[in-house]
């Protein structure tokens, strides 16, 4: 037969393991909720002239070259390049554009990733 003692530990192990898997859960939802929450675009200001290409590499066709303090609407990041360099697409352009990182001010947090996973 089980003691007070005995149901009184199953009972705190059990209160426990439910709290952590809720605690699990919602830490899930809310990363999911951050990701979905996320801004269309942010707004950055070019430090320098920054050519606008086709695709995230300077080997690919000019669009145009943006002069310096131009604001550009960044919808995305990337780093999946075949220089590993970090890109940023411009939103809403159309054919999509990409712009390199490095003719913006650096950022403590990048635009959100263009390729997840």
């Amino acid at each position: 037969m089980a003691t007070p003692q005995s149901v009184l530990t199953r009972t705190a192990v059990l209160g426990a393991a439910l709290a952590l898997a809720g605690l699990t859960a919602t830490s899930a939802e809310a990363q999911e909720a951050t990701a979905a929450a996320a801004p269309a675009f942010v707004n950055l200001t070019t430090a320098e002239s920054s050519p606008i290409y086709a695709q995230p590499t300077s080997s690919s066709t000019r669009y145009r070259t943006e002069p310096r303090g131009t604001t550009l609407r960044i919808q995305c990041s990337t780093t999946k390049t075949p220089s590993g360099e970090r890109w940023f697409r411009i939103y809403d352009s159309q054919p999509t554009s990409w712009v390199w990182s490095g003719h913006f001010p650096s950022q403590v947090h990048p635009p959100k990733e263009c390729f997840p996973g």
